[in-house]
């Protein structure tokens, strides 16, 4: 065989494919050729396409995650008969999706290796808000890390498959006949991750925890964390899956937050900032270095305030994408009735609350054990901020889920309302009766940013004839007992002196 290889015209969108994964430039990124062990000149003439050494060749091609050189090449039939008896790599992963970059996570990267690597852990799950990067984390570790596996399978749980689909499909990786049941679909995927050394990748689970496979979805994965086997499954999922046993041998959870500073004035600078532009840092800050909200909001900074992002800042809001608004209020919708409680109280405060204080101002009294349960559940979705003091954690909530929260509570108060006026039954009172809107200790309800909205929200609907309908509403308080008033009337009677003309 020659000692030279040259790069064919499709191993080419391979290779920039695979380099846009990592959000490494072509020819600019240092790390691609000092891993490589080569120089940036060589790269240079990999991507014109001219032969070089072949141990740098398939360097290049290993330090972008592609074991498989061969398809990168352009070989000559010698070439072909001295390759045909190395064993290639299985990869099924047609369902992974495309990504433009990826920037920072190393330490994460790091930390996931050592566990699959070094602690042959057998279930991973990558857990985070929505946007966060857990799709794109993956990617990029499955880039790493896919020669040390025999197998390769990367499976979308987005469209929500039925787990005998799911693992149909799953077998017939392994070029295995159909199953009828879920058992025995199970039994001999087990029997393929014994016998392969593989490498699964399961993304967006999340997508099925709203659906009645949720109970199978969660036994299946709970058997493949406790059969003996070769194999590591990784989850992305925005909330951990329930009721898997966490053995520290076997199992690992990675909480994802968001971007650190450097990375995502590298994901800014790819948007078209430079880096050095006012209110860098709090943009970042308010967005959490949530990656899809950072990309989300850019192109509106950049149209309507000519990319100044101070002049966005000075605002004072906060703009959540169509996309990741879906998402997080369908998140928001599944949760148990106690669960948005909690969010709308936390939203309503706008600052850190022990639990001790949250509950004492539950309308109802609850057994504290429950409301543990439900911050929990709340934590266990990402869904809040916790806040550690010298006396007893806090939690308040990102200001993206504030934001989503805050809208929500503003637009069901208002329906509340309109339909008191229409059926004059007061039974319809739900969040006014059980939540305190004007945020505690503060007196100053002309800029209740929650009371405010909701206010504006009643005057584009009754205009001028809002005070009346607010006191005809508060006239059918009269008579009625403490707890069926709750927070009503207080709330309604502070609506009514709030000046929105």
């Amino acid at each position: 065989m020659s000692n030279s290889l040259k790069a064919s015209d499709s191993g080419l969108a391979i290779v920039d494919k695979s380099r846009q994964r990592l959000g490494w430039t072509k020819t600019s990124t240092a790390r691609w050729w000092q891993d490589a062990h080569t120089s940036r000149a060589t790269l240079r003439r990999f991507w014109q396409g001219d032969r070089i050494q072949r141990e740098i060749f398939i360097g290049i091609c290993q330090a972008v995650g592609i074991v498989n050189w061969e398809a990168i090449a352009e070989l000559s039939y010698a070439d072909l008969e001295s390759i045909a008896d190395i064993p290639t790599l299985y990869r099924d992963w047609n369902e992974a999706p495309d990504l433009e970059s990826f920037y920072g996570r190393n330490q994460e990267l790091a930390q996931l290796e050592e566990w699959i690597t070094s602690q042959n852990c057998k279930l991973i799950t990558i857990n985070g808000i929505a946007g966060i990067g857990k799709t794109a984390l993956a990617l990029a570790l499955v880039d790493r890390i896919q020669s040390k596996f025999d197998c390769l399978i990367w499976k979308s749980l987005q469209t929500s498959p039925s787990l005998i689909s799911l693992l149909n499909s799953l077998l017939n990786s392994f070029e295995q006949g159909v199953v009828q049941n879920i058992q025995q679909g199970t039994t001999q995927l087990i029997q393929q991750l014994q016998k392969h050394h593989c490498l699964l990748v399961l993304d967006g689970l999340d997508a099925i925890f709203s659906q009645a496979e949720n109970l199978s979805y969660g036994q299946f994965i709970q058997q493949l964390s406790r059969e003996r086997h070769q194999s590591c499954i990784i989850i992305t999922s925005r909330e951990q899956p329930k009721n898997i046993e966490i053995n520290s041998k076997t199992f690992r959870c990675l909480n994802l937050k968001g971007l650190p500073k450097k990375a995502a004035v590298e994901l800014l600078q790819s948007r078209g900032f430079t880096g050095k532009e006012l209110g860098l840092s709090a943009l970042i800050q308010l967005y959490r270095g949530n990656p899809l909200a950072l990309k989300l909001v850019t192109p509106l900074i950049q149209s309507v305030f000519g990319g100044n992002i101070a002049a966005f800042l000075s605002q004072n809001t906060l703009i959540v994408g169509d996309r990741l608004r879906v998402i997080l209020k369908q998140q928001f919708e599944q949760l148990s009735g106690l669960e948005q409680d909690i969010l709308y109280w936390l939203a309503i405060w706008q600052e850190p609350v022990s639990f001790s204080r949250l509950q004492t101002h539950l309308l109802i009294s609850v057994d504290p054990g429950i409301v543990l349960e439900g911050i929990v559940g709340l934590e266990r979705r990402s869904l809040l901020e916790k806040w550690i003091s010298d006396y007893e954690p806090s939690f308040t909530l990102q200001p993206l889920v504030m934001k989503i929260v805050t809208d929500e509570l503003v637009e069901h108060t208002a329906q509340e309302i309109h339909q008191v006026v229409q059926s004059h039954d007061i039974r319809h009172f739900q969040i006014l009766r059980t939540h305190w809107l004007l945020r505690p200790g503060t007196d100053d309800i002309a800029g209740d940013r929650i009371l405010n909205q909701l206010g504006k929200k009643l005057w584009r609907f009754y205009g001028a004839t809002l005070p009346e309908i607010l006191n005809q509403i508060l006239l059918l308080l009269k008579g009625q007992s403490p707890l069926a008033m709750g927070y009503i009337g207080s709330n309604l009677a502070i609506l009514s002196g709030i000046d929105l003309v």
